[in-house]
């Protein structure tokens, strides 16, 4: 059974306009929701004068208000001023408030496009890629010619996002699109390991044997799958596969045949996860 929330204050006959994420709200449940789910355009803007204003007179909430007005006057952050709210409502965990707060002071001073990337950096980081992905698509259709520097480490990201979804040619295009824009190595090397993931083996090595930069870094990539591989052969993942290669060559086709079905149950709804908004 779910939390309850008891709802306080009175429910106001006009809205606050949250400008940032363009929502009128009628209580004051409504603006933590708001909140903690765009807590990353949370800035400045919210500590105006008209909140505290409007809690006190729309939803009768006097002392949130003197609260909010002592919060700015003592040059609190916009996370700090947000997350009063939260707390005095009690709208979440204590691990949502502590997180939007973070993700709120972490947006302090961002442009509103860097603000949206974080959100999408946030939502890549935990496995949520569908979403993220939509957001970086969104930025790199929306942000101005001149972002040059904020662009490439979107169409990077993007990468990751498109090679962590087995995606490696749109990933190896997004990795080239940002090295066009800021000529990073890491961008570069993106690009040579997506293009070996999805090129037949020789003309892979046809497209780095020329000399130059592009060979040079080929064997860094090399290096760094090497590595790679190194450090999941000491994970649990690894030797349980080594465990299951057992199974196999010894005929127990039963275990095996059972563990097979566990494990691609497993990748299966994993990928779901990350595929799914």
């Amino acid at each position: 059974m779910g939390r309850v929330l008891l709802c306080l204050g009175r429910y106001a006959r006009n809205p606050y306009f949250v400008e940032r994420a363009y929502v009128n709200v009628y209580s004051v449940e409504e603006l933590c929701y708001c909140l903690i789910r765009n807590a990353y355009l949370v800035d400045e803007e919210i500590m105006d004068e008209n909140l505290p204003d409007w809690l006190e007179r729309e939803c009768g909430l006097k002392n949130l208000a003197e609260k909010l007005r002592q919060v700015k006057e003592a040059g609190e952050s916009p996370g700090d001023y947000a997350g009063t709210i939260l707390d005095y409502v009690g709208y979440g965990s204590r691990e949502e408030i502590g997180q939007a707060r973070e993700e709120m002071n972490k947006g302090t001073g961002l442009s509103l496009y860097e603000k949206r990337k974080a959100r999408a950096d946030h939502l890549a980081e935990s496995k949520k890629l569908a979403s993220a992905l939509k957001v970086y698509e969104g930025l790199v259709e929306e942000l101005p010619e001149g972002e040059k520097e904020l662009r490439a480490d979107i169409l990077y990201n993007r990468g990751v996002i498109y090679a962590g979804l087995f995606r490696f040619r749109d990933a190896a295009e997004s990795f080239r699109q940002s090295y066009e824009q800021v000529e990073r190595e890491d961008a570069y090397i993106g690009y040579l390991a997506a293009c070996r993931m999805y090129m037949e083996e020789a003309e892979y090595l046809n497209f780095t044997a020329v000399g130059g930069q592009g060979h040079k870094l080929a064997l860094k990539v090399e290096k760094l799958m090497e590595e790679a591989l190194e450090t999941f052969e000491g994970t649990q993942e690894s030797r349980m596969l080594f465990t299951l290669k057992v199974c196999g060559e010894e005929d127990n086709s039963v275990s095996y045949e059972e563990e097979v079905r566990k494990i691609t149950d497993e990748l299966k709804e994993q990928y779901r996860n990350m595929v799914t908004g």
